[in-house]
């Protein structure tokens, strides 16, 4: 893999350049799109309920975590078909395309950030080194988890193109039920507990604390992330077993 890093660098730049290459906003539609959302969710929500000082900067974030999350795991899903030229003609490990597409969404997180730090002169935000660190791990524990999801999903629907339909149905799902219009201390005790199993959960509050909060960043923070962390790794392994296994025998479904 590791002797394959140009070739998946060429394939980010390209696939980056051509995404947006017939539009007229161009690269503007990656912050475009998150902002639109958060300015729906935050006009209705702040008309309901009172919210306290973090809660715009908290939205904010939580959106472009989604944003990346949604638009990795959908990039990852179609990035073996969207090769299949490429896949048939050339010789080298598949988990590269599957790796650019990701990669790319996780560019678009960045560009994301550029705007939230615009946002921050505005909602000033208390960021400490240590809130910075946990933020960072949020991030990979992120990109780890989209990585495996596509790993498992892009092999499917090579086969089974239903799922991709299935699978947006279950990012709205995810959306909804992660805390990110609301706190996970507005709901039932009994209901937390559930959201919590939701990995989504942990990474999005505690990427929170880490940009927005970071004052109050303590070490169970770190423990209960790292806990999660853990597990997107295992299912990262799994997810390369399944992808190896399953690869050579995609060809003729191309």
């Amino acid at each position: 893999m590791f002797n394959y890093i140009e070739l998946l660098q060429e394939f980010i730049k390209t696939d980056f350049k051509l995404r947006y290459k017939n539009s007229v906003l161009g690269i503007l539609w990656i912050i475009l799109k998150p902002l639109a959302t958060f300015s729906v969710i935050y006009t209705v929500w702040s008309n309901i309920m009172t919210m306290d000082g973090n809660y715009k900067m908290e939205l904010l974030l939580g959106i472009m975590l989604m944003s990346f999350f949604n638009e990795g795991v959908l990039m990852g899903l179609g990035s073996l078909l969207a090769k299949s030229n490429v896949i048939l003609k050339i010789k080298f490990p598949r988990e590269v395309v599957v790796v650019s597409a990701v990669t790319i969404s996780l560019i678009d997180f960045i560009l994301n950030m550029i705007v939230f730090g615009i946002f921050c002169i505005s909602t000033p935000v208390t960021v400490t080194g240590l809130s910075f660190l946990l933020f960072l791990l949020a991030v990979f524990t992120m990109y780890i988890l989209i990585m495996a999801l596509s790993l498992f999903l892009s092999v499917i629907f090579v086969k089974l193109k239903d799922i991709h339909n299935l699978t947006e149905v279950m990012l709205q799902l995810l959306f909804w039920a992660t805390p990110i219009y609301y706190k996970l201390e507005m709901l039932p005790e009994n209901l937390q507990k559930y959201v919590l199993l939701n990995p989504l959960t942990t990474i999005v509050m505690s990427a929170r604390k880490g940009m927005v909060t970071g004052d109050i960043v303590v070490a169970s923070d770190f423990k209960n992330l790292a806990i999660v962390t853990a597990v997107c790794l295992v299912v990262l392994l799994i997810g390369i077993r399944f992808f190896k296994k399953r690869i050579p025998k995609l060809a003729e479904y191309f």
